[in-house]
């Protein structure tokens, strides 16, 4: 006959299952921690790269700084995600994670453009061209604006006659530019801008601008112009001096934000792992993630159309990671079973053991092994597709602008 010991533990665990408050019986706060989370994600994340592209940086910068996370992911994912499960402080963990990430993204936000000089451009006459809109600009000038044309980009000169204003809209094409070599030794406007363009523009001059002044090969003040984009950070002519701190200081807030945002990802599963009774009812909780980011990410272009800040994302997301942070204190999570204990002893004992006998010291090598894995390579492969989707590589124009800065 069974004691009435070995039943007490079973006796127990129904009671304390039939005390449970209704929000803890039915995981409220759990279902709210996935959804206010993913809705913080769906609110900022699908917008970052455009958000940088708006401060300043260039479509190559882009590419390297998208090709960095997922490689940086691919190793402190694991790392965090081994001390969280080790010690159990999967709470402490994520709000740490998160309001890491609040203020990095905030900082960004506040953080002051990347100053460009305007386009600027004369009107000269080319023998084969006729007049043309003669300016030094970068690459993208020349695709980002052309290949949204369909949306509305279009491109704008404001010109001087006589001073007297004029201006015209013109499209650009390939056979438009002419690429510039830089130099190590030419450091001048032209090298630092790359590509010469000459856009033929007598198709696009009226009434009296037909009649312009043109000089073969030469500008003059009279028809001096500034060209500029109907989306704004699309164009812009050489960057002013040292503004390469600005560069990097966007590139680390993004890298280590977006790097740590991933990692709560991770972190968030092992909160609902270690808080349901049962694994198989994870998904019933996870959905409510699913729910929150649709809903957040439409709210959140809702509210930019109608305001046209980009504060509105970062209001957003602050005050959704901030309500998340307290929900996410509140979650209770299930202690170790006796089992679990004795295991964990158990291991640590020969931890102990194993470390009188000999230093474990972590070694590179260790990693080459999983490069022979498919899985790995497909991994890798599709990270530096990833970083190249972004923009096209440009590593001689990139290096070769970095020491133009400095």
């Amino acid at each position: 006959m069974e004691s009435p010991s070995m039943l007490a533990p079973t006796t127990n665990a129904v009671s304390a299952s039939s005390t449970a408050s209704f929000v803890h019986r039915h995981y409220i706060l759990l279902k709210a921690h996935y959804f206010l989370f993913f809705s913080a994600f769906g609110i900022l994340y699908p917008i970052l790269n455009i958000t940088l592209r708006s401060r300043g940086l260039s479509n190559s910068e882009l590419a390297y700084i998208n090709l960095i996370v997922p490689f940086l992911v691919f190793f402190t994912n694991p790392l965090l995600g081994f001390i969280a499960d080790h010690s159990r402080r999967y709470l402490l963990t994520f709000n740490c994670i998160l309001l890491i990430v609040t203020i990095l993204y905030g900082i960004m936000f506040i953080s002051p453009t990347i100053k460009s000089h305007n386009i600027d451009a004369n009107i000269i006459y080319d023998n084969k061209l006729g007049r043309v809109l003669d300016f030094c600009a970068s690459q993208e000038v020349a695709t980002k604006c052309s290949s949204r044309s369909e949306c509305g980009c279009s491109y704008s000169s404001f010109c001087r006659k006589d001073n007297s204003p004029f201006n015209f809209t013109f499209t650009m094409s390939p056979n438009d530019t002419r690429l510039t070599t830089i130099s190590l030794v030419d450091i001048s406007a032209s090298s630092k801008c790359g590509i010469q363009y000459r856009v033929p523009v007598d198709k696009y001059l009226t009434g009296d601008n037909k009649e312009l002044p043109y000089h073969k090969g030469n500008a003059s003040s009279s028809d001096a112009c500034e060209i500029t984009c109907s989306i704004d950070h699309f164009c812009h002519g050489p960057r002013h001096p040292r503004q390469l701190h600005y560069i990097l200081l966007y590139s680390l807030l993004f890298i280590i934000g977006t790097n740590l945002l991933s990692i709560g990802i991770t972190i968030g599963v092992s909160i609902g792992f270690a808080t349901l009774s049962s694994p198989e009812i994870f998904g019933e909780q996870r959905v409510f993630g699913t729910i929150g980011f649709g809903l957040s990410a439409f709210l959140a272009s809702r509210l930019y159309a109608h305001f046209h800040s980009d504060l509105v994302y970062i209001i957003m997301f602050s005050t959704a990671t901030l309500i998340c942070i307290g929900i996410t204190s509140l979650i209770r999570i299930q202690p170790r079973t006796h089992e679990e204990n004795t295991n964990v002893s158990a291991s640590k004992d020969d931890e102990i053991e194993a470390k009188t006998k000999t230093k474990a010291r972590f070694k590179a090598a260790a990693l080459i092994p999983l490069l022979k894995n498919i899985d790995v390579i497909i991994f890798l492969s599709l990270t530096f597709i990833w970083g190249m989707s972004y923009a096209p590589l440009d590593p001689v124009r990139i290096r070769f602008k970095i020491l133009i800065y400095l």
